[in-house]
């Protein structure tokens, strides 16, 4: 059974451009992106995210600009306040994810 997060928990930050883009990478027939992880750190990571025309019954529910994220839930709170963005540039990080230092984050070892 999914978990829809609370109204208490501060929303993501989701960029124009990132809305954008994602709702252009999103296949018709699918629900959502299932965010499985990050690849980097808090300074700025790759979400690793898929479509998927259903929702997995551990994965907990968030929708942000009329995206639906299933995040898995080690990353959830974590991602629930993320800043996602989008740089298109020929030099630029194409999605990116970035938050608040934490102590789990890889760039404190």
């Amino acid at each position: 059974m999914t978990k829809p997060l609370g109204y208490k928990v501060p929303p993501m930050n989701l960029s124009g451009s990132a809305e954008k883009r994602l709702k252009k990478l999103l296949p018709r027939k699918a629900v959502g992106f299932s965010v499985e992880g990050f690849i980097g750190t808090c300074r700025g990571s790759t979400p690793v995210l898929k479509p998927v025309k259903t929702v997995c019954a551990d994965q907990e529910i968030l929708e942000q600009n009329g995206l639906t994220f299933s995040l898995n839930p080690e990353i959830a709170e974590r991602f629930r306040t993320c800043s996602l963005d989008y740089d298109r540039s020929f030099f630029g990080k194409g999605l990116t994810a970035t938050w608040s230092q934490c102590e789990e984050c890889a760039c404190h070892s």
